[in-house]
């Protein structure tokens, strides 16, 4: 009798342990599920305050794409507008690298750096300011972004009537 209160104690034990592992995957999913949401909400507000910059700079369109050179203040506008931008799909492409996002996602992202590097400009300003950017990230770019002919988005909005 007392063997099989044994082997009965066991097997509620073997349960218990089976249950609690079933419970902690659900938890952990639970948890990436939740960490891949709040990871997307931060990208999602990094890129509207982007656009919104230029609600609130229209100006920074005439100095992407101007044949002129801008003024130094000009410049710093862009190249600091340029380096949030970045910093922003920088972070996106080290949570796709993390796994905290998917690939689907990141190419999503991944396509504003199109159109940041969009122009001779600021593809020169780029090489002056990705020193300071992770060096992998930084390879990632330069791969992207080979044999990729300036954009003629600028002189398109120009035509829009």
């Amino acid at each position: 009798m007392l063997e099989q209160i044994a082997y009965l104690a066991q097997i509620v034990g073997v349960i218990a342990v089976v249950a609690t592992l079933i419970y902690l995957a659900i938890q952990v999913r639970q948890g990436t599920a939740l960490l891949r949401s709040e990871s997307r909400q931060a990208q999602l507000a990094n890129d509207q305050t982007g656009v919104y910059k230029f609600v609130e700079h229209p100006d920074l369109g005439r100095i992407f794409s101007q044949t002129e050179t801008p003024s130094f203040e000009d410049k710093t506008i862009l190249i600091f507008w340029m380096i949030g931008q970045m910093r922003a799909r920088e972070f996106e492409w080290l949570q796709y690298k993390s796994g905290a996002m998917d690939k689907e996602a990141w190419e999503s992202y991944r396509g504003v750096i199109f159109f940041v590097l969009g122009t001779e400009r600021t593809r020169d300003l780029w090489t002056l300011c990705n020193l300071y950017f992770n060096a992998d990230f930084v390879k990632m770019v330069a791969a992207m972004m080979e044999g990729i002919p300036p954009t003629d988005y600028w002189e398109k909005l120009q035509e829009i009537g």
